[in-house]
């Protein structure tokens, strides 16, 4: 189930580019998808926490065409190390009965602190294919509890079983080359030490599905340009 996303959302301005980085946009090609109410009913906590309602919207394209929430990782050519996992935790945030971020990326074995910012239960069930399965209530609000990945796998679906409109997807990775896209479609990849050369690109969306490229990296930077949807 996509992410739901408020009437009065306001887009952050673009993410600035690391020093170092590959910067890639991503467009939506395609007619206008209408959003959709959420009934958010059944958790008085949940209604009160959106006056004015709440919809979900299953493309979420910025004003100038890009394409939010799409997951981008370097393929082809990435060298073939044993890379550690970060020893900060990345945060899935339950804020307003909707999970922040609504797509993320982790290096496998690194930690996921999950935090409950509501003052409501929630039941947060991990439904991997390959990772063990992982399902934990959380009652209280400040709530914090910390999962992992060990297996690199894409599009790990997490969801809430009391409030069925929440849904994130979490790509445990075996090198730290990737990440999301912004309100308006842009994304940055910090290059590191990746040395310089061409680079496959994969892109992936819960709706739209999955696009390769390729960009061309030297001095550590690259550009690149993808479109999704459309024929």
């Amino acid at each position: 189930t996509p992410e739901p996303t408020s009437k009065k959302t306001v887009e952050p301005a673009p993410k600035k580019a690391a020093a170092g980085a590959i910067t890639g946009t991503i467009n939506y090609r395609g007619d206008k998808i209408a959003a959709t109410p959420v009934d958010m009913a059944s958790d008085p906590f949940c209604v009160g926490a959106h006056e004015g309602g709440f919809d979900r919207t299953l493309v979420v394209v910025g004003d100038a065409g890009g394409l939010k929430d799409v997951f981008v990782q370097l393929t082809d050519g990435v060298p073939d190390e044993r890379y550690k996992a970060p020893d900060e935790p990345v945060e899935l945030d339950q804020h307003g009965c909707t999970y922040t971020p609504h797509v993320f990326g982790i290096v496998k074995k690194q930690d996921i602190k999950i935090i409950n910012s509501d003052e409501t239960l929630h039941n947060i069930p991990a439904v991997p294919r390959s990772n063990k399965e992982f399902n934990v209530g959380m009652p209280n609000k400040g709530m914090t509890i910390e999962k992992t990945f060990k297996k690199a796998e894409d599009a790990i679906h997490i969801k809430c079983d009391v409030h069925p409109w929440m849904s994130t997807w979490c790509f445990a990775m075996e090198h730290p080359y990737f990440g999301v896209t912004d309100a308006a479609g842009n994304v940055s990849i910090a290059t590191g030490e990746l040395p310089d050369g061409e680079y496959g690109v994969k892109v992936w969306h819960e709706v739209l599905g999955e696009s390769t490229g390729k960009v061309e990296v030297k001095d550590g930077k690259g550009e690149f340009k993808l479109t999704l949807g459309g024929e």
